[in-house]
């Protein structure tokens, strides 16, 4: 999140000139970074499971409980929600003229 961010510096400051307010800066990206992460999670939910029914197919022993699913979607999206507040806060901090001015 901090690369896009970055990348999209020049659009925050339109953003902010045209009267976008540091809140709604902080919410877009944080919906976007918990967006990616929530479809990484369930991206890595459905390999495990998967993995897990291949298993048991070849013969393994293999049980399946929710618990440690919601703990491995849980963690997937907090990591988004934590790796993606701290990039989403500095660029609602921005000053319009200085991002408009940023390469």
């Amino acid at each position: 999140m901090l690369v896009s961010v970055s990348e999209r510096t020049r659009e925050i400051g339109v953003r902010m000139a045209t009267g976008a307010r540091e809140r709604d800066i902080l919410v877009q990206f944080i919906v976007e970074a918990l967006v990616v992460s929530a479809i990484g999670g369930a991206i890595g939910v459905v390999a495990g499971l998967s993995t897990g029914y291949a298993a048991k197919a070849f013969g393994m022993p293999v049980s399946f409980t929710p618990g440690p699913v919601a703990l491995a979607f849980a963690c997937a999206f907090l990591t988004g929600l934590l790796f993606g507040y701290l990039p989403a806060r500095n660029a609602s901090r921005l000053q319009p003229a200085v991002a408009l001015s940023a390469d």
